[in-house]
């Protein structure tokens, strides 16, 4: 079983939300938008800080912002 980030309820959830790219890079406390579009995109590895971190933003578990392959 592996385990990952449900990239497509992140970009969702922020959509819905209205927020940017931006203002998640800026939440998060990384220096550009580059970093955070990279983790949305799947081409870098997401810490378990910043899993958690977007969990409290979204009022959401941090299992619920993960996906399961069988």
């Amino acid at each position: 079983m592996k385990v990952s980030v449900n990239l497509k309820l992140l970009r969702g959830l922020r959509e819905t939300r209205s927020k940017s790219v931006s203002d998640l890079s800026y939440y998060l406390g990384y220096k550009t938008p580059t970093a955070y579009w990279l983790l949305e995109q799947g081409n870098r590895n997401m810490s378990i800080e910043v899993l958690w971190k977007l969990s409290k933003l979204y009022g959401k578990t941090m299992e619920e912002l993960l996906i399961t392959d069988e």
